[in-house]
């Protein structure tokens, strides 16, 4: 549940006496990691970019890290100001009002080929910091996994801190480029019905990445499957005899859709394998 904005402010008060931002590196220093050299325009109907060319060497020194987003921000070109973290950090909001509004991102690299990132752009509440504690082994239920049985679950991810961010905090992950033009699909896990439910989908790109719009800390599941842009004058019916499918089937692996006779043009359609 979202804190009260009284329970924001002295959090937000602690946490920013203590200037917390734990730091570990990653990578060595002068280490580069590569990012897509493309422009991406769409994640669940949201636009999001993507730095095109490589990033600059990322740093895992804080007042380098701070130097550098400060000439980002003032040069406002949409740079990525590359930071490389361990796997538990915190953007005080010191950072985020440095950010808020502004066209530079902040890029936390984390391990297993995840980064992390906040935008100038989503951040407009600083009242407390993005405080994460990311874990990549499996925590989800054995009988959760079952609903997407047969597809191939490409990533697994935690956050010890089932806690709302104040901004739109963006996941990026390399999936293979063998994925290149498949559906990288965003669950997460509802403990109280032992389930997983659909949060996001996105379209891999050429180099493999796939980008994942997060509001929250959570148990997360990426898994991978085809995917299918509704056209004019399509059903799902006619969406799952074109691909050799069962209506009960197409239906099943689109949990999203909760009215299978209204879909939209433009919209994604996961497409399992017959």
């Amino acid at each position: 549940m979202r804190r009260t904005e009284k329970e924001k402010r002295k959090r937000a008060r602690n946490l920013a006496a203590a200037l917390i931002f734990i730091l570990v590196p990653l990578v060595p220093p002068g280490t580069p990691a590569e990012a897509s050299d493309e422009r991406v325009v769409e994640a669940s109907g949201r636009a999001v970019l993507l730095n095109q060319g490589p990033y600059e060497e990322a740093t895992d020194d804080w007042n380098v890290m701070v130097e550098r987003l400060e000439s980002a921000i003032r040069r406002g070109k949409g740079e990525n100001v590359n930071y490389s973290v361990g796997n538990s950090f915190t953007v005080p909001t010191e950072i985020l009002e440095k950010l808020k509004g502004r066209n530079a991102t902040l890029a936390l690299h984390t391990s297993n080929g995840v980064t992390f990132s906040v935008s100038g752009r989503d951040v407009s509440e600083t009242g407390w910091p993005v405080s994460v504690q990311v874990g990549y082994e499996p925590v989800v239920s054995e009988a959760s996994l079952e609903q997407v049985q047969g597809y191939p679950v490409v990533k697994h991810f935690y956050m010890r801190e089932k806690e709302p961010y104040p901004c739109r905090v963006n996941v990026h992950m390399a999936l293979g480029e063998e994925n290149y033009g498949n559906l990288a699909i965003l669950y997460y896990y509802d403990e109280n019905g032992d389930c997983l439910r659909q949060e996001d989908t996105f379209r891999i790109t050429a180099d493999g990445h796939a980008i994942f719009g997060l509001d929250r800390g959570d148990e997360y599941v990426v898994t991978v499957m085809k995917g299918y842009r509704v056209a004019s004058g399509d059903t799902l019916s006619r969406i799952a005899v074109r691909h050799g499918l069962t209506l009960s089937a197409l239906k099943e692996a689109n949990p999203q859709i909760q009215n299978p006779d209204l879909i939209r043009v433009g919209q994604m359609v996961n497409i399992p394998n017959p």
